[in-house]
């Protein structure tokens, strides 16, 4: 009985929708109607007047995002939060691939407060994931990209629960190991493990800028240790001329 009105205060569970290497046309899954159709403007806005003034490097790392309420069409009273990496389909045409939800705003606001002590958090560990599948040698699985994400998403879920007493120490390692299991080690040349980013976003207000009428988006990269090595409140600052 209480479920259905708990979940309106969560998260829903993470979608998929872009391109995979390997792949004729788009992926999808777990996505509503009408949110491809939303999105598309939106990325298109996105890339406009894009500079090119991103180094490869960066463009090769993931980038977390926050969207406030109202962004896209289909969360008009949600924020939509997740991750977005460039990508490219089995005939070369570059197009990026987006993992996201909707969540309430007391759950962005509770998820952004654990981000400030503890930032290998949940978007870290989907970004980390996100480059190990579009850079995956040859065909890209989406099968095994969705079980990915469905293990990390529930690894999220549990860590939340009042009732877990899991050191954040142990709480890496095994996220790490289901990342690895699941997903396959990370690339040698891993572009995130060559750079060396800071402890905190350079918002000395955050999360609290995501709170009020005027909450803008939030962009930011993270080195594979966690610290962060980019973040803006427009994707082309990141991205500059990628596709």
């Amino acid at each position: 009985m209480w479920e259905p009105l708990r979940s309106l205060w969560r998260a829903t569970p993470p979608a998929i929708w872009g391109k995979l290497p390997g792949h004729a046309d788009f992926v999808r899954s777990g996505m509503r109607h009408g949110e491809s159709e939303a999105w598309m403007p939106w990325l298109a806005q996105q890339s406009r007047n894009a500079g090119a003034d991103a180094t490869a490097r960066a463009v090769a790392v993931p980038v977390a995002f926050v969207l406030p309420p109202g962004t896209l069409a289909f969360a008009r009273q949600r924020f939509v939060l997740g991750v977005i990496a460039p990508s490219i389909d089995k005939v070369g045409r570059h197009h990026p691939l987006v993992i996201y939800q909707q969540a309430h705003p007391r759950w962005v606001k509770a998820h952004f407060e654990a981000q400030l002590w503890q930032p290998l958090d949940w978007q870290f560990w989907l970004a980390r994931a996100v480059a190990r599948h579009t850079r995956a040698q040859g065909s890209a699985d989406l099968r095994a990209l969705e079980r990915t994400v469905r293990a990390l998403w529930r690894e999220q879920m549990q860590s939340t629960d009042a009732s877990s007493a899991i050191t954040a120490d142990a709480r890496r390692h095994r996220t790490q190991a289901l990342l690895d299991n699941s997903a396959g080690p990370a690339p040698l040349n891993d572009p995130a493990a060559q750079l060396h980013g800071v402890r905190y976003l350079p918002w000395t207000n955050w999360p609290a800028r995501l709170q009020g009428t005027r909450v803008e988006s939030a962009f930011w990269q993270q080195d594979s240790e966690g610290r962060f090595i980019g973040a803006a409140n427009r994707l082309q600052r990141l991205w500059g001329g990628a596709p």
